[in-house]
């Protein structure tokens, strides 16, 4: 009966230090995660400084850099000086003051903190953002924690998520498509000053395309209308363009749509009233398909 004792002593006494240590664990896990979000929220509202006081040097300091290098391709591909347009966005870094952090994602080494509300884009005082998510995108490279991207999800079509959202669950941002993606994004090669500045028109109902202009500006589009800026621009010569089209199953719940498969290149244009000049046209095109097009800068 002694032994029997001794031994209940014994497993009594490691049950507590076990508990002990799970709740040490624990404790320290939830005082790492408040320290990263401060250290995120810190990142973040010093990316919005450099941004609304226009610090390059900052600015810099505070970006990731496959944003620097995208942020650089889009200024340059529309014949702007860089850096001297950074700072010329009429639409200002979102305060969230007013916002309320609800959660920090972290995923290898990319993280998000989600912001739950009502943010001031700077936009004008007469435009009023609706109630939504914001999500702050994070990567952290060799000097640490950069800023990444952000993203705005207007909740105004989402009853189920909105009134989720108000009464304070926010499980469902447990689901994998907000799960921050786990790897760094790549960081794409400088592009060149272009000939001449190009826009690139994808409709593309019922398909997922790919276009590859010249293999530096490549657009991804699934089941909508894509109008993007080209990278690089287009030369005055001869530009290819790569095209591949893959069909996609249409949701069994709405009446599939018309498949619509087109691709339309514009330059800029002088007139004021058509800033846009339109080179080039497939024409509605058959697929699913993977073609090649030639269009030339000089028309």
């Amino acid at each position: 009966l002694k032994m029997r004792n001794k031994e209940l002593k014994y497993v009594q006494t490691w049950t507590i230090i076990m508990v002990f240590f799970i709740t040490i664990k624990v404790c320290s896990a939830e005082t790492s995660k408040d320290s990263l979000s401060k250290e995120l929220n810190s990142i973040f509202l010093n990316w919005s400084s450099s941004m609304n006081n226009q610090n390059l040097e900052k600015w810099r300091d505070t970006t990731a850099n496959f944003r620097k290098v995208g942020i650089r391709n889009m200024i340059v591909s529309q014949k702007k000086k860089w850096p001297e347009s950074l700072f010329e966005s009429p639409v200002s870094p979102p305060k969230i003051d007013s916002m309320k952090m609800v959660k920090l994602m972290l995923n290898g080494p990319t993280a998000q903190l989600v912001y739950f509300g009502q943010p001031d884009f700077g936009i004008s005082k007469e435009v009023e953002t609706p109630e939504g998510l914001l999500f702050l995108m994070f990567v952290k490279e060799n000097e640490g924690w950069k800023f990444g991207t952000s993203r705005f999800m207007n909740l105004n079509n989402t009853e189920e998520i909105t009134a989720s959202a108000k009464s304070g669950d926010f499980s469902f941002l447990d689901s994998p498509q907000f799960k921050p993606p786990g790897k760094l994004p790549e960081v794409a090669k400088l592009c060149p000053v272009p000939e001449m500045v190009g826009y690139l028109e994808i409709i593309s109902i019922g398909y997922e395309t790919t276009v590859s202009v010249e293999e530096r500006s490549t657009h991804r589009v699934i089941n909508n209308v894509h109008k993007g800026l080209i990278l690089g621009g287009l030369k005055k010569g001869i530009n290819q363009l790569f095209i591949e089209a893959r069909s996609i199953k249409s949701d069994p719940r709405k009446e599939p749509g018309k498949p619509h498969l087109e691709i339309n290149v514009y330059t800029e244009s002088k007139q004021d009233k058509k800033p846009l000049k339109k080179i080039y046209g497939t024409g509605l095109k058959k697929g699913p398909s993977k073609f090649k097009i030639i269009v030339r800068g000089d028309v």
